[in-house]
C-alpha cells in the first residue's frame, strides 16, 4: 500500500509538471495533490518551495497518516522536508513532524514573488496555495495609478503580486501584527515597501470612510478582501457574522473601480447560493462581476469532486 502512495504522489507531481512546467523547480509553491482529483478523497499535497505539507482532510485516511507521509518524502526525492497535518474530528489539527521541522523556515517563489514559508503549527505557512489565481487575477486590475487596499492582509500576499505588477501604494490589514511583521520581510525579499496596519477589518473600512468624506485622503482604487476559512473574535465584530454587512456598505459608499473577494468560511453563510450570483445580483448596474479563471492554475482545476475539501469562491466587481 504503501508503494501505492508512493506511486500516487508521483504521477500527481509529473501531472502538474506536465500541465505547469514551473513545477519542475522545487523553490516554487502551488498544490502538487488534489484530492479526489488525484485519487485520494480529502488528501493534498501542497509545496511551499523546500517544505511538502501533507493535509488530511478525510478520517478514513487518518490512520494512514504516518505511512503516507513517509510515501510522499520518497516520492519527492531529496531537498524536500515533509510536515503532516490531519484534522481531528472535533476540530483543529494534529501535526506530525518526523523531520523536527517545526520552527523552521525557507523562501519559496510564486511565479515571480518570493515568499517567507513556515513550518508553523499555529498560523499555517505564509501563503495559500488556492488563491493563487486570485492573485493573478490581480494582476490583471492593477495599473501604475492604483492604491490597493488589502483586507486580512495575513503575510501581504496581494500586496506584494500588486506592487511587483507596479501598483503605487498597498494598504495592509490584519489584526495580527505577527503577520504584518511577516508581511514586512515578504516586501523587502522583493524590493517592494508598503503600509501596514494592525486593525480590524471593520474599525478601519469605518476610519477610511469618514477620512474619505472628510477630504483627507484618496480612497484606495483596489480593494482585495479575504477573510479567514472560520469566524474569529466575539460580540458584534465577530468576523463573518456582521464582516459582510459592514464591508459592502463600504463598497457602496466609497465604490472602489475594482474588488476582489475571496470567501473560504466554512459557516454556511451562502446558504447554497453560489457568490457569483449573490453579487451579481445585488451590484447589477454598478459593478459586473468577473469569474476568476482558474485556466493558467491547472493544479488548482480540480476534475472530480472530493467531499471533504471545497475549492474557495473567488471573484472580481469592476465598476460599471
Amino acid at each position: 500500500m504503501t508503494q501505492h502512495w508512493e506511486t500516487c504522489f508521483r504521477a500527481a507531481l509529473e501531472k502538474r509538471i506536465a500541465l505547469e512546467p514551473r513545477f519542475a523547480d522545487a523553490q516554487q509553491i502551488g498544490r502538487i495533490f488534489a484530492g479526489s482529483s488525484d485519487g485520494l478523497d480529502g488528501v493534498l499535497v501542497d509545496a511551499f518551495g523546500p517544505l511538502v505539507v501533507l493535509t488530511i482532510y478525510n478520517p478514513t485516511s487518518s490512520k494512514d497518516a504516518v505511512e503516507m507521509l513517509d510515501a510522499l518524502e520518497k516520492g519527492l526525492g531529496d531537498g524536500r522536508f515533509v510536515l503532516g497535518k490531519v484534522r481531528r474530528q472535533e476540530g483543529g489539527f494534529d501535526f506530525l513532524d518526523p523531520k523536527k521541522v517545526l520552527g523552521s523556515h525557507w523562501v519559496a517563489r510564486e511565479d515571480d514573488c518570493l515568499f517567507e514559508v513556515r513550518a508553523d503549527d499555529k498560523n499555517d505557512f505564509g501563503l495559500f496555495p488556492d488563491a493563487r489565481a486570485a492573485r493573478r487575477a490581480l494582476r490583471s486590475v492593477v495599473t501604475p495609478e492604483s492604491s490597493v487596499l488589502n483586507l486580512f492582509s495575513y503575510t501581504c500576499g496581494f500586496a506584494v503580486v500588486a506592487m511587483k505588477t507596479g501598483a503605487k501604494s498597498a494598504i495592509n490589514v490584519d489584526a495580527n501584527s505577527e503577520m504584518l511583521t511577516w508581511g514586512k520581510r515578504n516586501g523587502a525579499l522583493n524590493g517592494v515597501d508598503y503600509a501596514v496596519i494592525p486593525e480590524l477589518a471593520q474599525k478601519y473600512l469605518q476610519r477610511l470612510q469618514k477620512r474619505v468624506e472628510e477630504g483627507r485622503i484618496v480612497c484606495p482604487d483596489v480593494w482585495v478582501c479575504d477573510p479567514p476559512a472560520f469566524g474569529v473574535g466575539r460580540g458584534p465584530q465577530r468576523v463573518l457574522k456582521h464582516f459582510w454587512e459592514d464591508f459592502w456598505s463600504a463598497v457602496d459608499a466609497l465604490r472602489p473601480r475594482a474588488v476582489l473577494v475571496l470567501r473560504n468560511d466554512r459557516t454556511g453563510h451562502r446558504q447554497g447560493d453560489t457568490l457569483e450570483r449573490e453579487l451579481s445580483a445585488r451590484w447589477a448596474g454598478t459593478y459586473r462581476t468577473q469569474a476568476i479563471s482558474f485556466a493558467e492554475c491547472p493544479s488548482l482545476c480540480y476534475e472530480e469532486p472530493d467531499v471533504f475539501y471545497k475549492l474557495n469562491e473567488s471573484l472580481m466587481l469592476l465598476r460599471c
